[in-house]
């Protein structure tokens, strides 16, 4: 996916985190010029940053910056999620692209009123990109509906204070995989619906879910537990595997190992007919980013975004995470 423009976009960055980097990283190294940083009132860091990615306009007020969008083509907000929601609803109003680091806000709710009027929204589930997701989504969209097995062992310790285990990375973490089940297999957020069984105390429990098409999605969380995140897709004999989500293995078949002497037990053996690596940019960037900065060039010479995430899809993914961890 190759974007041509007759000069440098100017872009510009809301929030100087570690994740901000990555996406300076990966904007300049297509041909974004970042000329535009903003974060918080009395900042410690923004200097530093701006100094470390030449940056040369800084700002003591995101809305501010947002505000002016005629001094950019393209704005990045990543900001804490409570900060998020208004950045978004703000940056909206410029029609101009926008990329909001997911997921966006802290409910569905909280971001409903923005889905409607959000085309020059790009939400950074930036896993859609990696080249063994695109794989398996090949491998959806040749056939008809699959039984799919999404795990997630994501952390959620014990909070005294709370008196329950804290949740909050479902909501901010997890929802990657939440997003990336809707991209594989969509659902429709007006008939979403679960069948749900969680186990006491927040300690996880399963969503069982139907996509459009007629899969049957089924969502482990396994709060803490020694496993991978992965996505496992099985339909006729074939079955294809994200694990972690970084990898995709395609299997066809069982080898059958008869017992023997030396190993009395019978086998059978899934055999892998290909493997899906990272791509190199993965390996030299954030995986994914270069991805979401190619789709912010298109949305900059006015294209739709092809694989990005909409605010519907991050509305979605919310809507997963509150059916794990509503009591």
């Amino acid at each position: 996916m190759e974007c041509f423009v007759s000069q440098k976009p100017r872009l510009a960055i809301i929030g100087t985190g570690s994740i901000s980097d990555f996406h300076v990283a990966a904007a300049t190294s297509i041909g974004f010029s970042v000329d535009h940083v903003a974060a918080s009132p009395n900042s410690s860091t923004i200097a530093t940053f701006a100094k470390k990615h030449l940056i040369s306009n800084t700002w003591s007020s995101p809305i501010e910056l947002v505000e002016s969008f005629h001094q950019w083509d393209a704005i990045v907000l990543a900001t804490t999620t409570e900060a998020q929601t208004q950045l978004v609803e703000l940056a909206m109003r410029s029609e101009k692209p926008v990329l909001a680091e997911k997921p966006v806000g802290i409910s569905s709710k909280q971001i409903e009123h923005l889905v409607e009027h959000s085309e020059n929204v790009l939400v950074g589930f930036n896993r859609r990109y990696y080249a063994p997701v695109q794989e398996a989504k090949k491998f959806v969209d040749m056939g008809g509906p699959c039984i799919v097995r999404v795990e997630l062992p994501e952390s959620a310790p014990w909070n005294v204070e709370l008196g329950r285990r804290d949740n909050k990375q479902v909501r901010l973490n997890s929802v990657h995989g939440f997003d990336l089940l809707n991209y594989l297999f969509p659902h429709d957020a007006k008939t979403l619906n679960f069948n749900r069984y969680l186990l006491p105390d927040s300690r996880g429990g399963v969503l069982v879910t139907n996509s459009k098409k007629g899969d049957i999605c089924t969502i482990v969380a396994n709060w803490n537990a020694p496993a991978n995140f992965s996505i496992t897709i099985d339909r006729d004999e074939e079955r294809f595997e994200l694990r972690p989500l970084e990898y995709g293995f395609r299997y066809q078949g069982m080898e059958s190992v008869e017992p023997s002497k030396d190993s009395p037990i019978r086998k059978y053996i899934p055999q892998i007919v290909d493997r899906y690596l990272p791509n190199l940019e993965s390996v030299e960037f954030k995986p994914g980013f270069i991805g979401q900065y190619r789709e912010l060039l298109l949305m900059i010479n006015g294209e739709k975004p092809r694989i990005g995430a909409t605010l519907q899809d991050a509305k979605i993914a919310l809507q997963f995470a509150e059916a794990l961890i509503s009591g």
